[in-house]
C-alpha cells in the first residue's frame, strides 16, 4: 500500500518564506515550547503537526501490507462473504439514517430561529450535540462546530490548545490545501498582468495581511521588473501591532534576498483615504487594493461593514488613479447572496462548509486524524456558528452594499493562462476539485469541490 502524498504542490516556493524563523535579533524563534497539559489532548498539539510536516516533506514510500492470513478468527467469529456484505450494508444504512436525522434537526433549528422560537432552538441544539460525535462523520463534526460556543466546551478547549501550535499548523494547512494558494495565485496573476510597463512603483493596500503568505511571489516578480514596492496593511484590530512588526520584518527580509527595497507600513482605512484624498498619482504609481476575507487559513472572519468600507474607499481612490481591486471570498454567498428566509441561507452555508470539511477529510491520510481534528477546529470552526450565520443573514437583508459597489466597477477578465495554471494547481480531473470562471466578462474565478463553490476571486477596475 502506498503512503498518501499531498494532493497539491505549491505553485511557488513557500518553504523559503515560511521557514524564515529567525527573529529580528537574529536568534531562532522556537514555536514548540508550549505543550498542553490536559491528560487526553496533550499528545496532539505540536506532535501531530510535526507528523503532518514530516508527511509533507517525506518522499512517497512503500508501506508493507499486513498479510491477510495474519488475522486469525475463532469459528464463532467467522463470517462468510454474504454475512460481511449484509453487515456492511446495514452499517451504511444506519449511518445514512443518522446523518439524515442530524441534517433534519439542523434545518429544524434554523426554522425555529427564523420564527424566533428560541427555547425550541435550544432544545434542538442540545439534541444535535447529544447525537453528534467530534470524531464522527463530517456532518456530525460540522454540527458540533455550529454550536461550539454554546454547548460544546470540549471543542472550545481544543481550539485554545490548537492556538499554541498555530505557526506549524498554518504552514501545514496552507501547503496541503489549495484554498489560500488558489485565492492568492489568482489575485496575484490579475495584479501582475495589470501593472503597466511604464509604472515605476506599485503600491499594494492589503485589507488583512494575515501571515503575509500572499506576497512572496509578487515580491519576486516586482524585483525582476526593477520597480519599487510598498505594502500598506490596513489596521483592523487593536492587537495587530505586535503581530504586524514580525510580519513586516519577515517580508522585508524576504525582499532583501531579491535586492528589493520593500517598504511595509500600517494605517487605518480612514487615515489612508485622508492621505490619498485629492491626490493624483499619474501613471508612474500603480495602486492595488487587495481584499481576502473568509479564507480558512485566515482563521477568522470580518464584518460586512469592514469589507464594504475597504471596497468603497478603494473605489473612491481609484476614481482618480490607475489601479485594480482584487477580492477573494471564502464565505461564498454570505455577503452577496439573496436569501429571503434564514433556513435557505442556513442550508446553503451548511452545504458550503460541508464541502470544506469533505475536502479536508480527503486531504489527510487516516493516520493523521488527530491532526485533521485540530486543523478543522483551528481553521474551519471560526466560520461555523449558527448564531453568527443568523446575524449575517439579518445584516444581508438590509445591506445591498456589495452589489452597489460592484455595479460601479468594471470587471477585469481572468486570463486563459491564469485559468490553466489554477487548474494545474488543484490537479483538476484527478480529484473532486474544479475551476471555472464566471462574472460579467469572466472576471471571477471559482474553486469548487464536487461542484460546490468554495472560494471565489474577482478583479475590478
Amino acid at each position: 500500500m502506498m503512503q498518501s502524498e499531498p494532493m497539491f504542490q505549491p505553485s511557488w516556493p513557500v518553504h523559503s518564506y515560511f521557514d524564515s524563523t529567525l527573529g529580528q535579533d537574529g536568534q531562532n524563534i522556537d514555536f514548540s515550547t508550549c505543550e498542553a497539559d490536559h491528560e487526553f489532548y496533550s499528545p496532539i498539539t505540536m506532535n501531530v503537526f510535526d507528523d503532518v510536516c514530516k508527511w509533507l516533506c517525506d518522499d512517497v514510500q512503500e508501506m508493507e501490507e499486513i498479510p491477510t492470513d495474519s488475522y486469525e478468527m475463532s469459528p464463532s467469529m467467522s463470517m462468510n462473504s454474504s454475512d460481511v456484505c449484509a453487515s456492511s450494508m446495514v452499517n451504511d444504512v444506519m449511518e445514512t439514517d443518522s446523518q439524515m436525522e442530524i441534517e433534519n434537526l439542523l434545518m429544524a433549528h434554523a426554522e425555529a430561529m427564523s420564527l424566533d422560537q428560541k427555547e425550541l432552538a435550544r432544545v434542538i441544539q442540545r439534541c444535535v450535540c447529544q447525537k453528534a460525535s467530534p470524531v464522527g462523520p463530517v456532518l456530525e463534526r460540522l454540527a458540533l462546530d455550529l454550536f461550539r460556543y454554546d454547548e460544546n466546551q470540549e471543542k472550545d478547549y481544543i481550539f485554545q490548545e490548537s492556538l499554541r501550535s498555530f505557526k506549524t499548523a498554518f504552514r501545514a494547512f496552507y501547503e496541503i490545501f489549495p484554498y489560500g494558494r488558489f485565492a492568492h495565485f489568482t489575485a496575484n496573476s490579475a495584479i501582475l498582468e495589470s501593472i503597466p510597463a511604464n509604472a515605476d512603483s506599485v503600491h499594494i493596500v492589503d485589507f488583512d495581511l494575515c501571515e503575509g503568505s500572499q506576497w512572496p511571489p509578487v515580491i519576486e516578480a516586482i524585483a525582476r521588473s526593477k520597480k519599487t514596492l510598498i505594502i500598506t496593511s490596513i489596521k483592523l484590530d487593536e492587537d495587530q501591532d505586535s503581530q504586524f512588526d514580525q510580519k513586516r520584518w519577515e517580508l522585508c527580509n524576504y525582499a532583501r534576498s531579491f535586492d528589493l527595497n520593500l517598504k511595509v507600513q500600517e494605517m487605518g482605512m480612514s487615515q489612508l483615504v485622508k492621505k490619498m484624498d485629492g491626490r493624483k498619482l499619474g501613471t508612474k504609481e500603480f495602486l492595488v487594493f487587495n481584499c481576502m476575507v473568509g479564507l480558512p487559513h485566515m482563521g477568522k472572519t470580518r464584518t460586512t461593514n469592514q469589507v464594504l468600507d475597504f471596497l468603497k474607499s478603494a473605489k473612491f481612490i481609484l476614481a482618480e488613479n490607475k489601479g485594480i481591486i482584487t477580492f477573494g471570498d471564502g464565505e461564498q454567498g454570505e455577503r452577496t447572496g439573496n436569501h429571503s428566509d434564514f433556513p435557505s441561507f442556513f442550508h446553503k452555508n451548511l452545504a458550503h462548509y460541508k464541502a470544506f470539511y469533505d475536502s479536508m477529510e480527503r486531504g489527510f491520510p487516516s493516520y493523521l486524524n488527530e491532526a485533521r481534528l485540530l486543523t478543522e477546529t483551528l481553521f474551519l470552526a471560526p466560520f461555523v456558528s449558527s448564531k453568527s450565520w443568523f446575524e449575517k443573514w439579518e445584516e444581508q437583508r438590509t445591506n445591498n452594499g456589495f452589489r452597489e459597489v460592484s455595479g460601479l466597477l468594471k470587471g477585469v477578465k481572468m486570463s486563459r493562462e491564469s485559468l490553466n495554471e489554477a487548474r494545474e494547481l488543484v490537479k483538476e480531473g484527478e480529484s473532486p476539485y474544479g475551476i471555472r470562471t464566471e462574472g460579467e466578462n469572466g472576471n471571477e474565478m471559482v474553486l469548487e469541490w464536487s461542484g460546490i463553490p468554495l472560494v471565489k476571486v474577482s478583479a475590478w477596475v
